[in-house]
């Protein structure tokens, strides 16, 4: 496997080249979920925690938020426990996908909505995380690491609703092939790896080097970051391992493809 950078630098470079790279895409550098498809099926639950919700200051045990809501997406697992007085409505999309939304009744606007766990809780600098296998991504809200293997979800912005959608998959197809006289890998990313934001990134190249080993090089993760900040709504993100490794910059001039 390849080294990786520090995290504060890998993050600082994310955020020059999304900066740069807006200027060239309509896509939204926001990473707020796409809405459900038109067939997503829906149902609504009201969670009934086992006790009482602690105080903010007293996130529950792992044990006690797994009798919670429990979500299962593509082989991932978490569990998530609403505070007293949020309602939470369920949405999973037809590439199994899951959509909860959190609507608050609280006046406590700083309290958090909801917990969350599951296997190797992480969290990242934007407000997503990776879990059980799975990635979260919140809209409006953030999560944030409150110890003990729990996750605590707060809302941002003062929004009336909260989001959080969570994916086990990142990867929906590969191929391997010739472009530009050259061999290619056409990846088509799902519709969280698209959106998913930090969470996604790195999930997605774990994902991708698992499924395609051959992909494990500096120069084919540049090229699918790259295409992950500056061509998200691209139909594939064609990565090739012949092109050289470049710096950042010279990436975005090249626009993912360096020669």
């Amino acid at each position: 496997m390849i080294a990786r950078p520090p995290r504060a630098v890998a993050l600082l470079g994310a955020v020059t080249c999304a900066a740069l790279l807006a200027a060239c895409t309509s896509s939204s550098a926001d990473p707020t979920p796409m809405a459900p498809s038109s067939a997503t099926t829906t149902t609504t639950t009201t969670s009934k925690p086992p006790t009482a919700t602690p105080a903010p200051d007293a996130p529950p045990s792992a044990a006690a938020v797994r009798g919670g809501l429990a979500l299962r997406a593509d082989g991932a697992r978490a569990w998530v426990l609403a505070a007293d007085g949020v309602q939470v409505t369920k949405h999973r999309a037809d590439d199994g996908s899951i959509r909860l939304t959190f609507r608050d009744s609280r006046t406590a606007a700083d309290a958090p909505l909801a917990y969350v766990t599951g296997a190797d809780p992480e969290t990242f600098g934007d407000g997503t995380a990776l879990v059980g296998r799975g990635g979260l991504t919140p809209s409006h809200g953030r999560l944030s690491d409150d110890g003990a293997d729990v996750l605590a979800l707060t809302a941002r912005g003062g929004e009336g609703t909260t989001t959080l959608w969570f994916a086990g998959s990142t990867v929906a197809h590969t191929s391997w092939g010739n472009r530009e006289g050259g061999e290619s890998l056409a990846v088509t990313p799902t519709a969280w790896a698209r959106n998913g934001g930090l969470a996604a990134q790195r999930l997605t190249w774990d994902q991708l080097v698992a499924a395609e080993p051959d992909a494990d090089s500096q120069t084919m993760h540049d090229q699918l970051t790259c295409h992950e900040l500056g061509a998200p709504d691209k139909a594939t993100w064609n990565l090739e391992p012949w092109r050289p490794q470049v710096d950042g910059l010279a990436m975005i001039a090249a626009r993912c493809n360096p020669t």
